[in-house]
């Protein structure tokens, strides 16, 4: 951060916001004062983005960043663990939840590294759920991000499970979700070994935002194409002429059976989509195969 008083100061008072400790009439001073900051070159572009995360982090709602139960990848514990084993070693998530039937009820959560751990000295073919699993911790969807970062700092936890107020569950949320939204993307292990899609069933995909076209053509045997469009995300935005709100799902019909839905975004910027393939399609593949 640069030594300017200027910015030394609105920093404290930033700081103080995240932890509550200003009132809400202040933000738009706040944020006038940041935008002359970086009009007048005291802040560069990055501490300008993170600067404007702090201010827009406290007032924000745990949902705005969840990952949607839908999309989440769980596992259910009246299947055997050893069933599972494969499935969670071949996920690239670090945290698992693990739910009873139905995913309303979520009884626990897998850390990877304690199946390494336990593995280690039981073997993996001896393991079962309760050697693996920790409590999980819930907060309502309505959780300021502020307050949900502060209760997952004081528990020691890395993920929270997100429910409604019934009590069902509506998503998860982790500690790296709360972080982006101020200093913005995070590479992780996952993000180093350029995971670009994920299957979640046998005819759903999440795809990264990011994912070159080609690869998508290649990977799911498609033909799109458009000028000056590179990735997934700019295809769909601009065969959609429009950018989705928040939580807004949009289609893109692509042909063969084959959807995209506008999933999860980060400002203006499209982070994922989900692709659902039509059942016939997947029974004529499976055809094919044979």
């Amino acid at each position: 951060m640069s030594s300017d008083p200027g910015s030394d100061n609105l920093f404290v008072r930033l700081k103080n916001r995240l932890s509550g400790e200003t009132e809400e009439g202040t933000k738009d001073h706040l944020e006038k004062e940041i935008i002359n900051l970086h009009d007048n070159h005291k802040i560069n572009d990055t501490e300008f983005s993170m600067l404007e995360g702090i201010l827009d982090f406290q007032g924000k709602m745990a949902r705005e960043v969840m990952v949607p139960r839908t999309d989440a990848f769980m596992v259910d514990a009246d299947v055997s663990f050893q069933d599972n084993l494969d499935e969670i070693l071949r996920e690239p998530y670090s945290r698992i939840p693990v739910y009873k039937r139905d995913k309303d009820k979520i009884v626990g959560i897998i850390h990877i590294r304690t199946v390494l751990r336990k593995a280690k000295i039981k073997g993996f073919e001896n393991l079962d759920y309760q050697d693996v699993m920790t409590e999980p911790l819930f907060a309502p969807e309505t959780a300021e991000l502020g307050d949900l970062l502060m209760e997952m700092q004081q528990t020691q936890r890395q993920l929270a499970i997100l429910t409604d107020e019934y009590g069902g569950v509506t998503g998860l949320a982790t500690i790296e979700d709360l972080i982006e939204e101020i200093v913005g993307d995070i590479d992780d292990e996952a993000d180093h070994t350029e995971i670009l899609y994920n299957q979640i069933a046998p005819n759903k995909y999440i795809i990264y935002g990011k994912m070159p076209l080609d690869d998508f053509n290649e990977q799911f045997g498609t033909h799109l194409e458009m000028e000056d469009v590179d990735t997934v995300a700019g295809y769909v935005i601009n065969t959609l002429k429009m950018i989705p709100a928040k939580g807004e799902k949009l289609n893109v019909d692509i042909g063969d059976g084959m959807t995209l839905t506008t999933r999860r975004m980060k400002g203006s910027r499209l982070l994922t989509v989900l692709l659902t393939k039509n059942k016939q399609e997947i029974k004529k593949e499976e055809d094919n195969k044979e």
